[in-house]
């Protein structure tokens, strides 16, 4: 049975000449690329207990959100897996597996599938955090109820987080150019039933600054 480091080795020059192809810039299976407001990332994850298979992934970081749990974030070091926005290419919820082959033809096909997969649902999505207006600006609080699906019918793709992390970075991302909603999200945020208080979530003192702006 192949390795994911010997798959790794098949394909990483195929997989990094596609993501060049797309404006990304990297090695391996970590690819990234910057715009004015967002940091972008594509990577691919090798089976975590050993097995044979890998996922796609892509992540969407908006530079707006300049500090997190850890404090100051450095923007040029900042790895994929402390994007705020994290996202799959497999259809709604669902991840998708891809398995290695034994045989290297097989597995540099297997890239060409998997870099038609990001084609048609990350860059779609990545394009519509892009757009002016982009995506965040089409999120109401009237969404926030069934935040998940509404977040898949607006994009085509799951996202891995909560409805209440999401309000916290929608209040961030806003506080300096859309006030009155930065105050909803956060007012949202602050209203759950199961809304952190300052001693587990290190953003309550975001919330409660920009709803009492």
């Amino acid at each position: 049975m192949i390795t994911t480091p010997e798959f790794k080795r098949q394909v990483s020059k195929l997989f990094g000449a596609e993501m060049r192809k797309l404006g990304f810039k990297g090695t391996g299976f970590n690819y990234k690329k910057e715009t004015q407001n967002f940091l972008i990332a594509v990577h691919l994850e090798g089976n975590r207990w050993g097995g044979s298979s890998c996922t796609a992934h892509f992540a969407v970081h908006p530079k707006s959100i300049k500090r997190k749990v850890r404090g100051i974030l450095d923007f040029k070091k900042l790895p994929t897996h402390r994007y705020e926005f994290k996202m799959g290419v497999g259809d709604d919820r669902e991840t998708e597996k891809w398995e290695y082959s034994d045989l290297e033809e097989e597995n540099l096909q297997l890239i060409q599938k998997i870099v038609a997969r990001i084609k048609a649902k990350a860059i779609p999505v990545i394009e519509l955090f892009c757009a002016t207006p982009g995506l965040l600006d089409t999120f109401k609080i009237s969404d926030m109820p069934d935040f998940h699906n509404n977040y898949i019918k607006k994009t085509g793709t799951a996202i891995a987080t909560s409805d209440g992390r999401f309000a916290w970075a929608m209040a961030m991302i806003f506080e300096h150019t859309n006030l009155p909603k930065a105050k909803l999200f956060a007012e949202y945020c602050l209203s759950l039933s199961d809304a952190p208080d300052d001693s587990t979530f290190f953003g309550h003192q975001d919330l409660e600054r920009i709803s009492k702006a």
